[in-house]
C-alpha cells in the first residue's frame, strides 16, 4: 500500500487512533535516524527577557486605548 492510499485512511481516524499510529511509527524508527531528524534543524525560541522596547510599545498602546475610550 502506498502513502497516497494511506493518507485518506489516516485522515478518517480518530485523534486517539492517530496518536497511537504515530507512536507505532516512531517506535519503528531507529534512534540514530531520530537524532538526525531532530538535530538537523535549529528551532529559535523568542523570549520576552530584555524586550523592554516591546513592553514600552505595548504599554503606550494600552494607554492610548484608555485615552481614546475616555474621550469617546
Amino acid at each position: 500500500m502506498s502513502l497516497v492510499e494511506l493518507i485518506p485512511l489516516v485522515s478518517n481516524l480518530s485523534q486517539l487512533d492517530k496518536l497511537s499510529l504515530f507512536k507505532l511509527l516512531v517506535a519503528q524508527i531507529p534512534d540514530a535516524e531520530i537524532q538526525v531528524i531532530f538535530s538537523a534543524s535549529e528551532y529559535p525560541v523568542w523570549s520576552p527577557y530584555d524586550a523592554t522596547e516591546a513592553a514600552n510599545i505595548l504599554m503606550q498602546m494600552i494607554q492610548d486605548d484608555k485615552a481614546a475610550s475616555i474621550h469617546a
